[in-house]
């Protein structure tokens, strides 16, 4: 008998590894702008009042950079993993992705 690598869950070609690639990459300078833009608006209001309590602001980035952080760690490791041709791992990162994205929502809701 010889043992098996396994086979792929699903089936996916160059097009849409590439479509991962950029979606990953857009994820990441999305919130990286949105967080630089909120910290510029926290910064500026800070000036004009004097006493202005910013927590919002900083909860608000924290919460806009954990959701994002979240799918970017699964998406690399599933996108190494496929790479690698690893196929176990990339089906476990494939088919718990959408749960990821879901949970961090989730927990988003819960703090709001």
């Amino acid at each position: 008998m010889k043992a098996s690598k396994g086979i792929a869950f699903y089936n996916i070609g160059p097009a849409e590894l590439a479509y991962l690639c950029i979606t990953m990459g857009f994820t990441v300078i999305y919130t990286f702008l949105v967080a630089y833009r909120l910290l510029v608006m926290r910064r500026d209001m800070k000036q004009v009042l004097a006493q202005y309590d910013s927590s919002t602001y900083d909860t608000v980035v924290l919460m806009v950079v954990e959701s994002a952080m979240a799918y970017t760690i699964f998406a690399i490791i599933f996108i190494v993993a496929f790479a690698m041709e690893n196929n176990g791992l990339s089906t476990l990162c494939f088919l718990s992705i959408g749960k990821v994205q879901v949970s961090r929502q989730m927990s988003n809701h819960l703090r709001v």
